[in-house]
């Protein structure tokens, strides 16, 4: 019986380690999957949050920004 008990811890302990080192690699993933996320965001105009100088203008104040370009 004592054997047994112990074969059973031994083997609860295997599996706390390997579950644990599955959930470091998850956590691996999902932070590549954060910073790569991150740079996509930055990289697409429609969701980053840096305004544009020719936002809100209307034409004639565009063309004006435009020709002094």
């Amino acid at each position: 019986m004592k054997q047994e008990n112990e074969s059973l811890v031994e083997r609860d302990q295997s599996k706390q380690e390997n579950v644990s080192q599955s959930d470091f690699k998850q956590d691996e993933k999902v932070t590549e999957a954060l910073k790569q996320a991150e740079a996509d965001i930055e990289q697409d105009p429609d969701l980053n949050n840096e305004p544009d100088p020719a936002d809100d203008l209307d034409e004639g104040e565009l063309a004006r920004l435009e020709g002094e370009e």
